[in-house]
């Protein structure tokens, strides 16, 4: 009898989960991982004989299941806070709040390097033969520049080594080494931020000074700005990932002149503003696309200096928090990501009046970005 009333509670809770998954609403999109959620898979039975398929729906159920976001923060608070565990799912949990992306430099990653390198060298040479010059910056990630953060036993590749060994192969550009200036600049304050993989507006104004030395411009003296915080609730990408409870957020800040907030216009994939910054997403967990209005094939900034110098920046994401010192110096600057664009770009130099060209990635995302080759096509 017993089993009996214990085999009918049993059935009765698994059918009531069934039926609670079922009804539960489904998201396209994670705010809280920053990611987009699998979706159900189209059957046809040569995925089905390879297992594609029922891995896809695999796929589908774990990331639709109810109260999915609470058993993530739970299955983390369980790894991290009761096993003990110095990472959770490819994140660091280091000192101070810091977190960090574990970071590989392996054969595949060399591979990509010389692809990329090849196609820079290639693009800065035809640029050459045109008198513009081109600018590299190849910025370390917080991982290195914090490495006493980390936990112990914990080592990474040394990417002052990595990007001295890019540059060294990399012909027809300038090369401008911020490593130093960033590693000098964090024992005064932080330069990257705790829980996302970007620099702050302090590190980026170290990055913006450097280049502004090479390229023979005038740095804006950091007097000169405001310092502005638009948030105190700031969790980024490796707060997304790690999943943790009580997370401290960082501060998301910016400086402000009469310059950076008075451009003429910025103009983006699908729609043309007023302003380098977007106050609409700091309402919601990715505050990071404050800045540059987030993710854009392309985007190009007028403003109101006067000397018709335009400036090209080929980026990753960490270009975007430059654009409120960039902009101090250029009539315009124009910012082309190669995941999401499909033209040659020497042809839109000379569309567009290009007199400076400036590449700018983090070190991270160039070891694995397999988009860069395509800026000559």
């Amino acid at each position: 009898m017993k089993n009996k009333i214990f085999f009918a509670i049993f059935m009765t809770i698994w059918i009531l989960i069934i039926i609670l998954n079922f009804i539960w609403p489904k998201q396209v999109f994670s705010e809280e991982e920053n990611r987009m959620l699998a979706t159900i898979p189209r059957f046809s039975f040569a995925s089905f004989v390879s297992g594609e398929y029922l891995n896809g729906v695999n796929d589908y159920i774990n990331d639709h299941f109810a109260f999915r976001d609470i058993y993530l923060k739970l299955n983390s608070w369980w790894e991290v806070k009761v096993m003990g565990k110095k990472e959770n799912n490819d994140v660091y949990i280091g000192d101070e709040g810091y977190l960090f992306e574990k970071f590989e430099y392996g054969e595949e990653e060399k591979q990509n390097i010389e692809e990329n390198v090849a196609s820079i060298s290639q693009f800065a040479q035809v640029m050459q033969e045109q008198k513009i010059p081109t600018y590299f910056v190849l910025v370390p990630n917080s991982i290195y520049v914090n490495r006493d953060k980390l936990p112990k036993n914990v080592e990474v590749p040394s990417q002052k080594e990595i990007i001295r060994t890019v540059y060294q192969n990399t012909e027809n550009t300038k090369n401008i080494e911020v490593t130093s200036a960033l590693e000098q600049e964090n024992r005064q304050k932080p330069v990257y931020f705790k829980t996302d993989h970007h620099m702050n507006s302090d590190g980026a104004y170290v990055v913006y000074n450097t280049f502004c030395t090479t390229a023979n411009l005038q740095a804006v003296p950091i007097q000169d700005f405001t310092k502005v915080t638009v948030s105190n609730e700031f969790l980024g990408t490796f707060d997304s990932k790690a999943q943790l409870i009580n997370q401290v957020p960082d501060e998301l800040f910016v400086y402000e002149n009469e310059t950076n907030t008075n451009i003429e216009e910025a103009i983006y994939d699908r729609e043309t503003t007023d302003s380098i910054f977007n106050a609409e997403y700091l309402e919601g967990k990715d505050k990071y696309s404050y800045f540059l209005n987030g993710n854009n094939s392309r985007a190009i900034i007028k403003t109101k200096v006067n000397n018709g110098r335009k400036l090209l920046v080929i980026k990753d994401s960490y270009a975007h928090i430059m654009a409120q010192f960039l902009c101090e110096n250029y009539e315009e600057v124009h910012f082309l990501d190669p995941r999401y664009t499909n033209f040659n770009y020497a042809e839109y130099v000379q569309e567009n009046g290009i007199t400076d060209v400036l590449f700018l990635y983090n070190v991270s995302n160039f070891l694995t970005d397999t988009n860069v080759t395509k800026i000559m096509k």
